[in-house]
């Protein structure tokens, strides 16, 4: 349930950051009776996106075909790795700018009087999202019973929800920079740990070799099949017996995703270099 939380809150935060700007924006131009394309565009995303979870995870729980689970499950935690790091880093990088971009794509649409450019406008912003939220949520979460599941992602786009209004109340109220640097680096040690599970569920199938294994135990202080060892490799990916395959693999992707999360942009950079 926690990490369904931590990865529903904050997509859904980016969300309602997303549908908050559209929003307000509207409302300044007023044309706030165009808003229920938006919201029209939001909810036709947020229905692909369950059907896409629905389909994964039957997928996954149905399938009778021996040998075909494992690699299945393997290869949605490295798409879901994949894919998260892809966004956490394009995030990062377009923040600066996806206000405007935004508010400039709105204008045009209610400019032209195009304003079903607007529910496809809310529905790409929303679609990508919930894409994303479908492959790691299932990624993480595939030892876990479906109420669970669902409790966990209810929650999170609750609190999401309640963010975004405040957003869409007056952004000033909420400091969401430190919010999305704190998440995001959480987001990436859970995309580490889930890296470690793709990386097991292939050793296991003799596709990957192990090297020495394991490298150390901690079974005995805390046991992955334990609830609290449970707990920590459903959300870190923690394994009290890791191989040297799997410490390596932890250790290159947390190291290579955190400096390219922080490395200076070159915007920044090159407002560095004006400034002095």
């Amino acid at each position: 349930m926690l990490n369904t939380f931590i990865i529903t809150l904050r997509e859904g935060v980016e969300i309602a950051v997303v549908l908050a700007i559209i929003l307000a924006y509207l409302r300044q131009l007023g044309a706030s009776r165009s808003a229920s394309k938006v919201w029209l565009g939001t909810a036709a995303a947020a229905i692909v996106s369950i059907a896409a979870a629905v389909g994964i995870f039957a997928v996954l729980h149905t399938t009778k075909v021996e040998g075909f689970q494992a690699p299945l499950e393997g290869s949605l935690k490295l798409l879901a790795v994949i894919i998260l790091t892809w966004m956490t880093l394009w995030m990062k990088r377009e923040s600066a700018t996806i206000g405007s971009s935004l508010r400039q794509r709105v204008l045009h649409a209610v400019s032209d009087g195009s304003v079903w450019t607007l529910a496809s406008l809310a529905f790409i912003s929303v679609i990508r999202e919930g894409i994303e939220t479908v492959l790691f949520v299932v990624g993480s979460t595939q030892q876990a019973s479906p109420a669970a599941t669902i409790s966990g992602a209810v929650l999170g786009f609750a609190v999401a929800a309640i963010l975004g209004w405040i957003v869409y109340g007056g952004s000033r109220r909420l400091a969401l920079k430190p919010f999305f640097t704190v998440m995001s680096v959480l987001l990436i040690v859970m995309a580490a740990g889930l890296l470690v599970g793709g990386v097991g569920e292939f050793q296991g199938l003799g596709l990957l070799p192990t090297g020495i294994a394991p490298l150390w135990s901690t079974r005995a202080l805390l046991s992955d099949t334990g609830i609290v060892g449970g707990l920590l490799g459903s959300v870190f990916g923690y394994v009290d017996s890791p191989n040297l395959v799997q410490v390596v693999a932890w250790i290159a992707y947390l190291a290579g995703a955190l400096w390219a999360y922080f490395r200076p942009t070159t915007s920044a950079s090159m407002a560095s270099k004006q400034s002095t």
